[in-house]
């Protein structure tokens, strides 16, 4: 004996939309969750680069404030 399902044309249309709507939010959440880890590694680089920069600036000072001293004239 052989079963075949017959769909209504309002029913391969339901389908259908089914589909395309599931597949778009899949590929929304893929693509929105690409963007979040994009920014959260491009945030990372900047911290990094603002730390360095800060601690690049603090032993500069740190170095002329030491030649300053080491030049300074004792009266």
């Amino acid at each position: 004996m052989k079963f075949t399902l017959s769909l209504t044309p309002s029913t391969k249309i339901i389908l259908g939309w089914t589909v395309i709507i599931s597949v778009g939010l899949y590929g929304f959440t893929l693509a929105r969750d690409s963007v979040v880890s994009n920014r959260k590694s491009l945030m990372d680089i900047r911290k990094r680069i603002r730390e360095q920069t800060r601690t690049e600036k603090e032993a500069e000072l740190e170095s002329k404030a030491a030649e300053k001293e080491k030049h300074k004239i004792v009266t």
